[in-house]
């Protein structure tokens, strides 16, 4: 340990003949690839910290993911760190590389977010950040340290989104639906069914097709849910416009549709019932 006390325990010091960047080279790399994003990747050492991402980090990030029953290579694992850091740029000093270089311990901050990353790259059901433990480490970030946007505020920009294409009768349905879908993230894919019914139940004022839109475009429709789920990039960026993303922007068209397509469904029914 390095005699500035702020070395992140759980990662050993040397693996694979690697040593680990000391507290102070963390916090320098990470402001660097903050201020300079893919070009510091090309320096000298910006490849010493991709090599830090290979021997500390993935590693651990294969073991979390096969505890939740996914396969994730090597490649892949370190891809969602460095593509997470580099979109996440945009935020300016909100930024995940930028908050880590300013946190304590940075790679343990940087540990924390991968960990979030990872476990939304695989739609699996949130669990608490010590679930992390799972992988040889442990780490917590305060809440006021969070790299991401409040779910609330995350819920109030999706909704804003994806209001104008409803009657003013299904709004208070849809927000509740969207609150909802912010607390209970999505499970395995086995649990789609079973979280679609308990959607509907929360919301019965919507059609079963409307619920299936509302979740298909808050949490993105497969087979590519990231670049489909307005919730999800919302979370990495409030500022963030669907119009300059063509499969967003594709997505909402189709939300639109199948959403009315739901609501005329219901006035058909409610038609029949009437006669």
């Amino acid at each position: 340990m390095s005699g500035d006390g702020h070395e992140f325990e759980p990662f050993p010091a040397r693996a694979a003949g690697v040593s680990r960047f000391d507290a102070r080279r963390q916090r320098a790399a990470l402001a660097e690839f903050a201020a300079d994003g893919a070009a510091f990747l090309r320096k000298s050492e910006g490849l010493a910290f991709i090599e830090q991402l290979y021997v500390f980090f993935v590693p651990k990030l294969m073991a979390l993911a096969a505890s939740y029953g996914y396969a994730l290579d090597r490649d892949e694992a370190a891809n969602v760190i460095l593509e997470r850091l580099l979109s996440s740029r945009r935020r300016g000093e909100k930024g995940a590389a930028r908050r880590a270089a300013a946190a304590e311990s940075p790679f343990g901050y940087l540990w924390a977010c991968a960990v979030d990353w990872v476990r939304r790259q695989w739609g699996t059901r949130a669990a608490p950040l010590e679930r992390a433990a799972d992988a040889g480490t442990s780490f917590e970030v305060p809440e006021r340290e969070s790299p991401y946007t409040p779910l609330e505020e995350v819920v109030r920009l999706t909704f804003a989104v994806l209001a104008e294409a409803m009657g003013e009768e299904e709004r208070g349905a849809v927000y509740e639906l969207l609150r909802w879908l912010a607390l209970n993230p999505p499970q395995r894919l086995s649990y789609e069914a079973e979280d679609r019914i308990a959607a509907h139940r929360r919301c019965p004022k919507l059609t079963a097709e409307q619920v299936v839109a509302v979740m298909k475009i808050a949490r993105g429709a497969r087979p590519n849910t990231a670049a489909t789920s307005l919730m999800g990039q919302f979370l990495l960026d409030p500022g963030f416009r669907p119009s300059q993303s063509g499969s967003h922007a594709r997505a909402l068209t189709r939300f639109r549709r199948e959403f009315r397509a739901g609501a005329a469904t219901l006035r058909t029914r409610a038609a029949g019932s009437a006669r």
